[in-house]
Formats: structure tokens, C-alpha cells, sequence
């Protein structure tokens, strides 16, 4: 009960997360989407998609980077850096482990002006996302993963600072190495939805240790990264009612890559706060 003697829920704490978006969303360069997600959006966080890094016209030139920190400067944005899609840092070919540390080395270097809070990776059962079985000696794996993700923190990236993207595996199998190297995970809700796993419960097990959460939509063939307006409502609810609750301080990423879905993400995560707030909505659900 609260003071007047009513059982009514008491009110949850204001949000201490960043609301973040990607660094491609209109057809435009790096600097022009943040501009325009700066200008016509409430996103504060950008998550910088580096996911290309073989040559140099695949990452921001120095005068886009200029212009992105001018951006983070006056707009008060941080920057979460996401690295490379190839980068295969538990691979069994130590070539592909030695080239995916390089890819990492230059993406931090090309974003270092910038000051990235986040840096996320990626650690595949074997080279890419949808292998179908964890590896025959999980104990190397795990070995090959912590070695190389230490080559990483090498590389000046704070320990929590390094967040560990859950992708298409059971994330249990590489927990002992995220408790052990005291490093922090990306949550990608939607490859969870996707792949028919219980996101809230990895959310109950992880939020302590995530910097970041990437959240988008499942539409009904199974494409991701969609509009949150394709998230059941109900667990949405009780996603940001969690976080609120818990004080979470990291950034929520609405990780989708157009615009149309940019905006129905937006408008749907507007009318879900104002209902946890039991503001009156305006208009029809979105």
C-alpha cells in the first residue's frame, strides 16, 4: 500500500537509460543519419555499424569522424561501436582469429576520436551465425574465446566497456567466460524472439552485466530487425517495465535499418511508456 492506504502500484522511476538507434537508417553517409536522428528523433546513443572493415571506404573518412564528434559534442550523444560481422574471435583457424583482432584494432582506431562507451563483438560457435552445434571440445572454444576477447581488452577496451552480443546459440555456453573475464553483454532481444528463446529470462540473468540492449521486431515470415511494433505487447511491457524498475543505465538500441521502421519503433516505445506511466494514449495503439 502506498501512503494513503491504496493498493495502487507506486510509480516507476523516470527511465536512466539512453534511447539509441543505428548509424544507418536513411539512405544517406554516417554523418547525415546522425544528423537527422539528432535533429528529428529522441535517440541520444548511435550504434556505429562497422560491420565491413576489410578496406577503407567500407568505415567514416577523418572529416565524417570530425563531424560525428561535433555531433556528440553539441547534441550530448554517446557512441556504442559495433565491430565487424566477420570477425570470427573463437575460431578454430588461427588465422581467422588473428584477422578478426586485426579488423577489431582498426575499427577502434578509425573510432578512437569519437569515444565509444560500448564495444560490441560477436563470439560464433564457429566462423558465422547459424552453425548448427555447439563445438566437439567446448573447453577450447571457451579457451580460444577468452584468449582472444583478453587480446581485446588488450587493446585499451575497458573490461565492461566490451559487451558480448548474444546471437543464435544457447548463451549459457559462453557464460563461464563472460563471469570469468568480468566483461559485459550486448542483449539482442530480437535474435532471442526470432529464434523462439526466452529473451526475458537472459534479460533477468544478464542485466547486471549488459551495457547495451538491441531490440527490434520479428515479423510474421521471421525477418528481424523490424519495427518493436512487431514485439508482443506484453512482454515489451514488461521489458521496459524491468529496466525501468531496475534502474538500468545502459542504452536501449532500437537496432533496426530503415527509416519507416525507425519510426513506428519510436511511436510504439512512446505509446508503451506513456501506458506504464498511465498517461492517456493518444490515437490507436501503433
Amino acid at each position: 500500500m502506498n501512503d494513503s492506504g491504496s493498493s495502487a502500484p507506486l510509480p516507476l522511476p523516470p527511465p536512466a537509460f539512453r534511447l539509441g538507434a543505428t548509424s544507418f537508417v536513411y539512405p544517406a553517409g554516417w554523418a547525415d543519419n546522425v544528423a537527422r536522428l539528432v535533429a528529428e528523433t529522441p535517440v541520444r546513443d548511435v550504434e556505429l555499424l562497422f560491420f565491413e572493415a576489410d578496406r577503407a571506404e567500407q568505415l567514416p573518412t577523418p572529416a565524417e569522424i570530425a563531424r560525428l564528434g561535433r555531433y556528440r559534442d553539441q547534441a550530448g550523444l554517446s557512441y556504442t561501436l559495433h565491430t565487424p560481422l566477420d570477425a570470427s574471435l573463437a575460431s578454430a583457424d588461427a588465422r581467422r582469429r588473428h584477422d578478426a583482432l586485426g579488423a577489431i584494432r582498426r575499427c577502434l582506431e578509425v573510432a578512437a576520436p569519437l569515444r565509444p562507451e560500448r564495444i560490441v563483438v560477436h563470439v560464433y560457435l564457429g566462423d558465422q551465425e547459424h552453425d548448427p552445434a555447439p563445438p566437439p571440445e567446448l573447453d577450447a572454444w571457451r579457451d580460444r574465446a577468452a584468449a582472444a576477447l583478453e587480446a581485446v581488452v588488450a587493446l585499451g577496451v575497458p573490461r565492461r566497456a566490451l559487451c558480448v552480443e548474444t546471437i543464435d546459440y544457447d548463451f549459457a555456453l559462453l557464460a563461464p567466460v563472460i563471469d570469468a573475464l568480468d566483461l559485459s553483454v550486448a542483449l539482442d532481444l530480437g535474435h532471442q524472439l526470432r529464434d523462439g528463446r526466452d529473451e526475458l529470462a537472459l534479460v533477468d540473468r544478464w542485466l547486471p552485466r549488459t551495457g547495451a540492449i538491441q531490440w527490434h521486431g520479428v515479423e510474421p515470415g521471421g525477418r528481424d530487425h523490424r519495427s518493436i511494433a512487431h514485439y508482443p505487447r506484453a512482454r515489451a511491457s514488461s521489458l521496459l517495465r524491468v529496466l525501468r524498475r531496475s534502474g538500468f543505465a545502459g542504452v536501449l538500441t532500437l537496432e533496426v535499418f530503415r527509416e519507416e521502421d525507425l519510426r513506428s519503433s519510436l511511436a510504439t516505445y512512446a505509446w508503451l511508456m506513456a501506458a506504464l506511466d498511465g498517461a492517456p494514449s493518444e490515437g490507436a495503439v501503433p
